[in-house]
């Protein structure tokens, strides 16, 4: 028998060292390291597997975060310059009674854009290999995890990218309606990346199946999520606030100084929150995924070459 089965994971995590393997039984095995039968041990799985797959998990988002970084700090602090003279040509306008050149405002983001854009991509590439170091740890992978799951993001970022910009219309469309929609559209889609980094097939349609096999499953663990993100966010928020008044910037007098400190301490946020953010996606398609269909860890197992 395997160390890890009997291992009852909604109970607190315990001192000794992570156990694998998991096999696949009928119904909720208290064993298994992804599904679990109440919220309960679906926290507490979480972050145990946060505990146990940080390392990895942090060198991926370091690698990602340091070229956003050498493309949004230049990009940003030009954007800033050029927002600094559009405002300096307009008040000369003004005080001299001609039309001023709005569009002056628009001639940073010529920059600020693209890098925005790729930076975004380093972005998905991180949080996708991030998934799949859990995936890999909770299925008992061996050996250096990095790379692999850098090379598994990478071929599945194309796909992720396409089902996201088929999520833009829902969204803006749920948008329209109204509150309430959009609330459920993007809860419903909260699980999409990890749809695509493990299945093939209709992303967007799959993650609303998912969705209502259980909908207090999914709305319990999905609404702790947006909670936590809400509450990080504001606390960033924060930070950067505070790096603007001890320095002396803001959005209409920017500072040079603050604006790559801030934009450091966002890069240090992200790090952080991913390796939680990876963590609780996974298990909670798994949660949402063994409530539709027989599904269990080892059905992640990838199969004989």
């Amino acid at each position: 028998m395997s160390q890890g089965q009997g291992q009852d994971w909604n109970a607190a995590p315990p001192p000794q060292p992570y156990p694998y393997p998991y096999p696949q039984q009928p119904g909720f095995d208290p064993a298994d390291p992804l599904v679990s039968n109440d919220f309960n041990g679906w926290w507490h799985r979480s972050f145990r597997l946060v505990k146990a797959a940080w390392r990895p998990m942090a060198v991926i988002q370091l690698i990602v975060a340091v070229p956003t970084l050498v493309l949004l700090v230049p990009a940003m602090l030009a954007f800033q310059d050029e927002q600094r003279v559009a405002q300096e040509s307009v008040q000369a306008s003004i005080d001299a009674g001609t039309q001023p050149d709005f569009s002056l405002f628009f001639a940073g983001l010529t920059a600020l854009v693209p890098a925005a854009l790729v930076a975004g991509l380093f972005s998905m590439l991180g949080q996708l290999a991030c998934q799949q170091v859990v995936v890999f740890t909770a299925t008992g992978r061996t050996g250096s995890l990095v790379g692999p799951a850098l090379l598994a993001a990478a071929k599945r970022l194309p796909a992720l990218i396409g089902w996201y910009l088929l999520a833009v219309p829902v969204l803006t469309v749920a948008l329209v309606l109204c509150f309430f929609p959009v609330l459920y559209v993007g809860a419903a889609l909260t699980v999409l990346p990890v749809v695509v980094l493990l299945e093939r097939g209709n992303g967007i349609g799959r993650c609303f199946k998912l969705f209502h096999a259980n909908v207090g499953v999914s709305v319990s663990r999905i609404a702790t999520i947006m909670g936590l993100s809400i509450g990080a966010g504001l606390l960033l928020t924060l930070l950067n606030t505070l790096v603007d008044v001890t320095i002396g910037g803001s959005y209409t007098t920017p500072n040079s100084t603050a604006t790559v400190i801030n934009t450091v301490v966002q890069a240090g946020y992200y790090v952080v929150s991913y390796l939680v953010l990876a963590a609780l996606l996974v298990t909670t398609y798994a949660d949402m995924r063994a409530r539709r269909e027989p599904f269990s860890t080892a059905s992640l197992q990838p199969g004989p070459a």
